[in-house]
């Protein structure tokens, strides 16, 4: 149904309603109160104007989660909101008649640059991709951003996706996982719809690929991708490459890949330093909540947290829910409590280097916290990928039922063998289930 202009302000009107009864009244004022008109409504996407950048980069970075779940329980339509000063739009109110339909670009919103907080460890990441997002091809192409999991390449590569869109709202910018990719293709094969596959890509102006590495063992895949590579690079058109390694240690990927990959420029991120680790703690506490969280706190968790940025943001959220559950101020004291049982995981003499990479996979692949997977929590959205750390923990580290009950927040060994059971049955059937556990073990390896 084509709907006007007034439809669209209605759900606007409608998701403030909602949102301000959750925000103090200083803080709705200050951002989503400012926050009136839809201006534009593009391919799903709702423009929402702001009255400068300071609230657009406010609503973007901390309400725009919120008010897009608000907005799935407003309509049946598939639609977003996006937040924008009067200068994104209005040179930009005639799309070409020639302009192919706007592909669902696949980008978080909070993935901006203005959310990444920048130190030592990633500041060439970082600068190279501010410039490729203000450059486009003419300054290096592709970009290959590499580092290990959980430490900002697809933050930082989504980035420029969204910055890119900011500039010119009518490119064509896909973000994709390589298994994606290739689970696309495999279902094009089936069916005989190679046309539509290829046209999918044909006209994008910035491609985003992220866990290239996932190609590995999938020749025809990357035959197709060194086509795609090929046409966009040959017209000028922006490429992003993340992965875990360096191109030149790609296995299991053809060579004429592997050597386009580095006609670019490589940049890597490396761990985040004590500093750093703080200063992200610190712009999470901006992002997510009003809780005042000492000094001491933070330095606590950044010298205990140090491998990803995820496992990080984990326990600060832990800590923060540890204390509204027990309705007790925060300290230092309260900090050690709430973190002991993650802790204890990781100073299990050393051995548990490849366990906490296990859950950091899990967790990058649910997109859930670390301190979910080792809590109490039932729903779905937790038991599922639990389940499916207890089955790989016996199957491919064949460890005793309670060590691996004890890797996962202290579980009685016989909650582990069910868990283990469910899966290895489901895994007969569940072809969904199958995809992503095999997605998991290649990431591991």
């Amino acid at each position: 149904m084509d709907y006007g202009l007034k439809h669209y302000q209605t759900l606007w009107d409608q998701a403030k309603e909602e949102i301000a009864s959750s925000l103090s009244p200083d803080t709705y004022e200050d951002t989503v109160g400012k926050v009136n008109s839809v201006v534009k409504v593009l391919n799903g996407t709702i423009y929402v104007l702001c009255p400068d950048q300071l609230v657009k980069s406010k609503m973007n970075r901390m309400f725009n989660n919120r008010l897009n779940e608000i907005l799935q329980g407003l309509t049946d339509e598939t639609l977003k909101f996006k937040f924008v000063v009067s200068e994104d739009v209005t040179t930009k109110e005639n799309v070409p008649e020639h302009k192919p339909q706007m592909l669902k670009s696949n980008l978080k919103p909070e993935y901006t640059f203005d959310t990444f907080v920048s130190g030592q460890s990633n500041k060439l990441a970082y600068r190279n991709a501010v410039l490729c997002a203000q450059q486009g091809s003419f300054l290096a192409n592709p970009l290959y951003i590499f580092g290990g999991v959980g430490l900002g390449k697809t933050h930082l590569m989504q980035a420029i996706g969204n910055s890119i869109l900011d500039i010119d709202i009518n490119k064509q910018v896909l973000y994709i996982e390589s298994q994606d990719f290739v689970d696309e293709y495999s279902r094009a094969a089936r069916t005989g719809a190679y046309e539509e596959f290829e046209n999918h890509y044909k006209n994008l102006d910035v491609l985003l690929v992220d866990d290239i590495q996932m190609l590995s063992n999938a020749p025809k895949c990357q035959e197709q991708f060194f086509k795609i590579f090929n046409d966009m690079y040959n017209n000028q058109k922006l490429i992003v490459i993340a992965s875990d390694r360096p191109s030149n240690q790609l296995k299991n990927i053809m060579d004429r890949l592997t050597s386009r990959f580095g006609w670019g420029m490589q940049v890597d991120i490396e761990k985040p330093d004590q500093e750093l680790r703080v200063q992200i703690l610190k712009r999470k506490l901006v992002e997510s909540t009003d809780q005042v969280v000492p000094e001491e706190v933070l330095e606590y968790i950044a010298k205990n947290f140090t491998d990803n940025v995820r496992d990080l943001e984990g326990a600060l959220r832990r800590v923060l829910g540890y204390a509204v559950t027990f309705n007790e101020d925060i300290t230092l004291d309260l900090a050690k409590e709430a973190l002991t049982s993650l802790l204890k995981d990781r100073s299990n003499n050393g051995e548990s280097t490849d366990y906490d990479k296990l859950k950091s996979i899990i967790c990058d692949f649910y997109q859930i916290d670390v301190s979910d997977l080792l809590s109490s929590k039932r729903n779905n959205k937790y038991t599922n990928p639990r389940h499916i750390c207890m089955y790989i923990l016996k199957t491919k580290y064949n460890l005793p039922y309670k060590k691996i009950g004890y890797l996962l927040g202290g579980r009685d060994h016989t909650t582990v063998i069910s868990a283990v059971e469910k899966i290895s049955l489901q895994l007969k059937s569940d072809k969904e289930l199958s995809l992503a556990v095999n997605t998991i073990l290649k990431k591991i390896n």
